[in-house]
């Protein structure tokens, strides 16, 4: 970081000495000492040298649950591109139907039965109804699949995609499959489908150790975006030795995952973050440690005007919202955090620095159309490191940072933001305070 002084471009608030009053636009009272406090508005290119987005952190296979969706969200992209609509499925693995379950016997002691009858079963279904986007009930197709997958690197067109070994799909999105039901999930009933499984398969299912119990869970309801939460079998069980009892037998997943189709692009200039594999903002800081141009703040403690790290109160990187791409747009809340990048040099796959205490939340709203809503993430800390030299442990510090979801990857969805070429770049929002004696 240089040494430097800067005229100040935006607009300042300066406060009296001993000043009582609120801050209108600080998070806090204590923001404001005794003294002489001081808000400035820095542009980019006062305080940001470079901006990068990486992508690839993380697989779809870590989220836990899954997509399904079908022709949602054609349109262009934060950048212009013309884009076609989302197709997603999730892939789920059963595990072997358990050749033994726990039962009362007509003297109510629990006793284990190595001879279960099991008569019917149902795969559920549970969504999020907040992240899901859809109008109205849709049918819901489950499929069984025939061909070998990895949980950890299957995507649309892989079946398998490790270094070692890539096998395509006999056909994009999940290969060959076969229907084995449907069923209807109506939103306002409730967030779980139930699809009944045939007799024939289940008895398949139930004897063979070859057969893969795999299942493909899709839609061709046009304009929908579901996120899968929960998937599991149950067994309708009639236990040998209480044969006038059912009782429900859970049988759950050993692997799951979701294809989706297309990946989103790099974006050009746009700032990115989250996503399922995530994306991340790099952006390398030059804090100034001077500022000049000021003329009340000049008159009453010199300019070039020395900035420490004890005088820093509040930063906040302020950034503009931008609608992106409709396939891949917010439809829940999104948590942001930035952290210091350890090792540069080994990005994009470099260590990071500890989250902050808490994330900066956003509504999904701010990024719909026309978006362009002001979002300010709190930088206290890194910028008191910027210009202390060294973290408040005495350990070095770099001027990389990483913009980036405080869960990741979190979904499938990311935010954009306006980069350093656009209209609204990004700005650095100071709150100083400087004592009586400067």
């Amino acid at each position: 970081m240089t040494h430097r002084s800067l005229p100040v471009l935006a607009a300042l608030m300066l406060m009296p000495v001993a000043c009582t009053d609120e801050i209108p636009t600080a998070a806090r009272d204590e923001l404001v000492q005794p003294g002489l406090a001081v808000e400035v508005t820095l542009p980019f290119e006062d305080f940001l040298t470079s901006t990068v987005v990486y992508g690839g952190y993380g697989r779809a296979s870590q989220l836990g649950g899954g997509f399904i969706a079908h022709e949602f969200g054609p349109g262009p992209d934060e950048e212009g591109v013309e884009g076609t609509g989302l197709e997603a499925v999730t892939l789920v693995r059963f595990a072997h139907f358990p050749g033994t379950i726990t039962t009362l016997d007509s003297a109510g002691t629990n006793r284990n039965d190595t001879l279960p009858d099991y008569r019917s079963g149902t795969i559920l279904v549970r969504f999020d109804t907040v992240g899901s986007v859809a109008d109205g009930p849709i049918e819901i197709a489950a499929h069984s699949m025939s061909e070998t997958w990895d949980p950890l690197s299957a995507n649309w067109s892989f079946a398998v995609d490790t270094l070692g070994d890539v096998v395509p799909w006999s056909e994009p999105g999940g290969g060959a499959v076969e229907e084995i039901a449907t069923s209807v999930w109506d939103p306002a009933e409730g967030d779980s489908v139930e699809i009944m499984l045939d007799s024939a398969l289940l008895e398949l299912w139930k004897d063979s150790t070859v057969t893969p119990r795999d299942v493909r869970l899709g839609t061709n309801h046009p304009g929908v975006r579901l996120r899968v939460t929960f998937v599991q079998v149950r067994l309708e069980t009639v236990p040998s030795i209480h044969p006038d009892t059912v009782v429900t037998t859970p049988v759950p997943t050993t692997a799951r995952t979701f294809l989706y189709n297309p990946l989103p692009r790099p974006p050009r200039t746009a700032l990115r973050v989250g996503g399922a594999p995530a994306w991340r903002t790099i952006l390398n800081l030059d804090v100034p440690r001077s500022l000049a141009g000021v003329p009340e703040l000049c008159e009453a403690l010199g300019c070039p005007v020395e900035i420490t790290a004890d005088q820093v109160s509040y930063a906040g990187l302020q950034l503009t919202t931008v609608a992106g791409s409709p396939a891949f747009a917010p439809s829940d809340t999104l948590l942001l955090d930035v952290r210091m990048v350890t090792a540069p040099d080994f990005l994009p796959k470099s260590p990071l620095g500890p989250p902050t205490l808490r994330g900066e939340i956003l509504s999904p709203e701010i990024f719909r159309p026309p978006a362009g809503q002001v979002v300010e993430v709190p930088v206290t800390d890194l910028v008191r490191d910027q210009l202390r030299g060294k973290d408040r442990r005495g350990l070095p510090v770099t001027s990389t940072v990483a913009l980036l979801s405080f869960f990741e990857p979190l979904s499938i969805e990311y935010a954009t933001f306006a980069g350093r070429s656009s209209d609204s770049p990004p700005s650095l929002r100071l709150i100083l305070n400087f004592s009586r004696g400067g």
